[in-house]
């Protein structure tokens, strides 16, 4: 009987301890995540206090090592170190851990050598003993344990976001172009300071209009014009992260109106809050018949289905409703997406049945993702994607050749061929160093515009260029060329400029993370570490297009009939040289070397506060219009009203551009466009083929920056 008694017990031993390493697995994996280390901070608390000998070390190894891992990417040590934040994490997690078992082993070794007795008594009493620990004994065991507690509380909880859900501001969206007498619909919504809906307010609204002449800004007296009376907001009795999810019956910060302007011109509707006392302006509307239609969209972002925050069904209800775009793209990871089960094909059906044509347009997208050549966002006209394989750059083993972007162009060769869809393969974050873009292997059938702003900063100019304003994240080092847009057109690249959030934390079209509001605990929750370091906003792209369809609203971006902005603004940009607009290869061609080029650019200012939104002031209109011209600052033209038109001729001969071998990098006999090239190239091939390039930037004084072109000029043969 006893000896089937210790069998058993044994048994029961080896079971329990079983249990114990598959939850303290479980930890492990936790404590690898963003947010979701709390759940390794709770394993280790159990484990610590609910346990003896080596599992309550174990326990407490796993609480640090889930505190430093935390502290790492977010006090900037994937910067220092130059290792991306999930591996640094991981690599953190798996030292801490590796370090406590090496203690452990050697702990034992030295117990044999010394016949089992004690190595370290008072460290045994304490930490292994704790049954016999005193109530002192005890309380310094809590307060050992609040190290790790504190550590990661430091970094992960931000009581700000919980609390604060105060009013702060008011955003009026209104679409960008209606004809005169048509009703349309337009938003007010109520934002506290990190930009999120304010369940709280229950402000009085007003409403009143001011109105402009177009193109040429005169002040409109008498307009006729339907607006809403006034309206008081219906607010909750307590705050909320993400107001747009409650169903209280409520207006929790957000509420529709219809309006109707009979008179032709640029009008903002001007909204007066009694609880700030301001006055907000909505985005300009141009009333005109005849004109094509501007709609506004976020065409690269990311949810839970890879390195991202929220469902797709998520995204598309914050995307139409909250961030108010007409058009919105998905844009999963390719490798992490197919990790997952069905996922692409519930992804594919998710997007296809929130395209609403009329109302509402979906592309289905995919990331290829390869660090050694660059991004390329691949959107789709529609209603399948490549799924065998998908679109992804395939993990190599040692030895193989890595994956270029030429496997790529097979793969959509093979799917257009296959389907008769039309892709568009959008590169970005091109200055970012961990991700560069190599234009060597650009293919001008499917790379036709490029990001030019997103979370991560600006690519029109490398960071440590003069006339780069807003710089970039994880810039490369000092001097480095050939990574911009402005180099790629200058080796004679055809590209147009377009924006998009990048936006990693759910919030498509209007991301939060360079509000502070990244923090794990902001819903949608995430795994991934891929928020917290994107301290810009997030752009948009504005589109001229006929109608809002997916065949139409594609039409435009492929024809680069587009512009830009940098963050939630949806000013109006219009830009011409010789009467010639951006479509189509924007050519302009002139007679001669020598004729002049008259160039003229119509602009009519958003009055939404930009962020930080807590710094609010009145619109004072103040801005600069920059022409740039094959990547230098030909003309700077302030203005200081909302709609303004500004003309400059240009009768410098016409050059051409090249990029320059003093750019380029000569290594073992072949010349790169720079270091981190790994594609030959013969520098006199990089020119613009005599034609001159001309981008125009907007640089408004509360930090907006709009952006559209190029538009080539050329001599006529």
């Amino acid at each position: 009987m006893r000896g089937k008694k210790a069998r058993g017990l044994s048994l029961k031993a080896i079971v329990l301890n079983l249990l114990k390493a598959l939850l303290f697995a479980a930890g492990a994996v936790a404590a690898v995540t963003f947010f979701f280390s709390w759940i390794a901070i709770l394993i280790g608390g159990l484990f610590y206090f609910g346990s003896r000998g080596a599992w309550r070390g174990a326990g407490y190894a796993l609480a640090l090592a889930a505190a430093l891992a935390s502290n790492g990417p977010l006090r900037g040590f994937d910067v220092i170190t130059g290792i991306y934040p999930l591996f640094l994490a991981a690599l953190v997690v798996g030292a801490t851990l590796g370090l406590y078992f090496l203690f452990l082993l050697l702990y034992q070794l030295m117990r044999r050598a010394k016949g089992r007795r004690a190595v370290l008594p008072g460290l045994e009493e304490k930490l292994y003993r704790p049954g016999r620990s005193h109530r002192r004994q005890r309380l310094a065991s809590v307060l050992l344990f609040f190290i790790p507690l504190a550590l990661w509380v430091s970094v992960n909880v931000n009581p700000a976001l919980i609390f604060d859900n105060r009013p702060a501001v008011l955003w009026v969206q209104a679409p960008s172009t209606v004809a005169p007498g048509e009703e349309f619909a337009f938003q007010v919504q109520c934002w506290d300071r990190f930009e999120r809906l304010s369940a709280l307010y229950d402000g009085t609204v007003s409403f009143s209009l001011e109105s402009y002449r177009f193109p040429t800004g005169e002040p409109l007296g008498a307009v006729e014009a339907v607006l809403p009376e006034e309206y008081t907001f219906s607010g909750s009795n307590y705050p909320s992260d993400a107001a747009y999810l409650l169903d209280n019956g409520r207006d929790n910060g957000r509420c529709a109106f219809r309006a109707r302007i009979d008179t032709p011109g640029v009008h903002y509707i001007k909204v007066r809050d009694s609880e700030t006392g301001r006055t907000y302006y909505s985005n300009p509307i141009l009333a005109a018949a005849g004109v094509e239609r501007i709609y506004w969209g976020d065409i690269h972002t990311h949810g839970s289905y890879s390195d991202g925050s929220g469902t797709p069904a998520h995204q598309f209800l914050y995307a139409r409703h909250v961030a108010a775009l007409d058009f919105y793209a998905l844009t999963e990871h390719g490798e992490i997406i197919q990790l997952g089960r069905n996922r692409i094909a519930r992804y594919v059906q998710e997007t296809n049945r929130a395209y609403r044509p009329g109302e509402f347009v979906t592309f289905l997208g995919m990331e290829y993702t390869n660090h050694n050549t660059g991004h390329y966002t691949c959107i789709f006209d529609g209603d399948k994607l490549p799924e065998d394989p998908p679109v992804y750059a395939p993990y190599v083993g040692l030895g193989a050749a890595l994956p270029t972007p030429f496997e790529l162009w097979a793969l959509l060769d093979d799917f257009t061929a296959s389907t008769g869809a039309r892709v568009l393969a959008l590169p970005h974050h091109t200055v970012v160093e961990r991700f560069m873009q190599d234009w060597t292997y650009y293919n001008p059938r499917y790379v036709k515009i490029a990001e030019v702003t997103s979370t991560h900063g600006d690519n029109l100019y490398e960071p440590d260029h003069p006339l780069s304003y807003r710089g970039s994240t994880f810039p490369p080092p000092p001097g480095t060329r050939g990574c911009s847009i402005t180099g790629a057109l200058q080796m004679g690249l055809q590209l147009s400029l377009y924006a998009s959030s990048d936006s990693h934390d759910g919030h498509p079209g209007h991301d939060l993370a360079h509000t502070g509001a990244w923090v794990g605990h902001q819903r949608p929750f995430t795994y991934w570490w891929t928020r917290y370091d994107k301290p810009y906003p997030g752009g948009l792209t504005a589109v001229y297009a006929t109608g809002l369809t997916r065949r139409e609203i594609f039409s435009a971006l492929e024809n680069r009939r587009l512009y830009a902005v940098s963050d939630h603004g949806r000013p109006l940009l219009f830009f011409t040289i010789n009467g010639t607009a951006v479509g189509g290869d924007s050519t302009v061609r002139v007679e001669s070397r020598n004729t002049p080029r008259h160039i003229e650019v119509i602009f009519a200012q958003d009055g939404a506060p930009t962020a930080p939104v807590v710094e609010f002031r009145q619109p004072d209109w103040k801005a600069t219009v920059e022409i740039h011209k094959n990547g230098s600052l030909l003309a700077a033209i302030p203005v200081d009203k909302p709609l303004a038109v500004v003309t400059f001729t240009d009768t410098e001969p016409v050059t051409g551009t090249s990029y320059g071998r003093e750019n380029c990098v000569y290594r073992e006999g072949a010349y790169y466009i720079n270091e981190y090239s790994d594609n030959p190239v013969d520098p006199k091939a990089l020119h613009t083929g005599g034609k001159d390039f001309y981008i125009v930037r907007v640089v408004s004084e509360n930090g907006r920056h709009s952006y559209i072109g190029p538009l080539w000029v050329k001599v006529a043969p």
